[in-house]
Order: C-alpha cells, then sequence, then structure tokens
C-alpha cells in the first residue's frame, strides 16, 4: 500500500513543481510549497482517491515555534494508516513524506479533521470527493501536461 500512495504522492509533487517551473496561470503555484497545504491535500486526496485506498481524510494541526507560539495550520492526507504529505517542505521535512508515524506531524497543537462533518474517520464520502473533483477541474486540467505516468 505505502509504495502506490508514495507514486502517487511523488507524480502529483513532481507535477506541480514543473507546473511551478513553466510558469502555470494557478494562483497558489507561484509560492508552492508555502502557505500550499490546503491545495495540495485537496489535489493529493483526488489523486489518492483513484487507486482504492481507504480511509482518505484531511487532517490539520497548528505549527507552534519552540517558544510555543502559534505560527500557523498545516493540512496533509491521511491515507490508511499512512500520514501523505507533499507540501511539508514549507516546514523543514522532506518534500513528499509518506510515514506510518510522522514525529513532525504527531507533534502538532490540535490536530484533528480539516473539515470535521466532512473528513470522517471511516474516509471522505464520494459526494464531497465529486464536489472537489468540480472545485479543482480546471486545476487539474492545467496540470494535465506536466503529468508523468
Amino acid at each position: 500500500m505505502s509504495d502506490l500512495i508514495t507514486r502517487v504522492a511523488t507524480r502529483l509533487r513532481n507535477t506541480l513543481e514543473q507546473s511551478q517551473a513553466a510558469d502555470v496561470s494557478i494562483p497558489w503555484l507561484s509560492r508552492f510549497p508555502k502557505n500550499c497545504c490546503n491545495f495540495t491535500s485537496n489535489l493529493l486526496l483526488l489523486e489518492l482517491a483513484g487507486g482504492e485506498i481507504s480511509p482518505m481524510r484531511r487532517m490539520m494541526g497548528t505549527v507552534c515555534n519552540e517558544k510555543g507560539d502559534e505560527l500557523g495550520n498545516h493540512v496533509w492526507v491521511q491515507a490508511d494508516e499512512y500520514v501523505v504529505d507533499i507540501a511539508g517542505d514549507d516546514f523543514g521535512l522532506p518534500a513528499v513524506v509518506v510515514s506510518s508515524s510522522s514525529e513532525w506531524h504527531s507533534s502538532l497543537q490540535d490536530v484533528k479533521p480539516f473539515i470535521e462533518r466532512i473528513d470522517l474517520p471511516d474516509g471522505i464520502p464520494q459526494p464531497q470527493l465529486e464536489r472537489l473533483a468540480d472545485l479543482y477541474a480546471d486545476v487539474l486540467e492545467l496540470l494535465k501536461p506536466f503529468r508523468q505516468e
């Protein structure tokens, strides 16, 4: 399972990097990975949804500095038992994280589902995934030329 998740996550990360280098007109892409975790987690969720991985949900936690001051929130995907994050390098993590135990993610404060009524422990319902696909249809179309199978 982790091999499939890693392949999908790495492919999406590479697609985003190549699109960014080509200056594709996606508003948040120019600052990727900084402050893009929500967007990338939604795209990752859509990519993983095609691979029979279950359950999946987005998670969110508060990032604090060594003094305990809040620096902001971070969003990633929990796919089955794995933490999957393609925007964690904004915080010094590797570009792609697929791990059954991530010390950094576990250290975040107030970790919870991103949208508690939708990101349920048993997975995100199909209607929500379809809604995300509709919301990201333009982005997915712009990314198409940069995909590598």
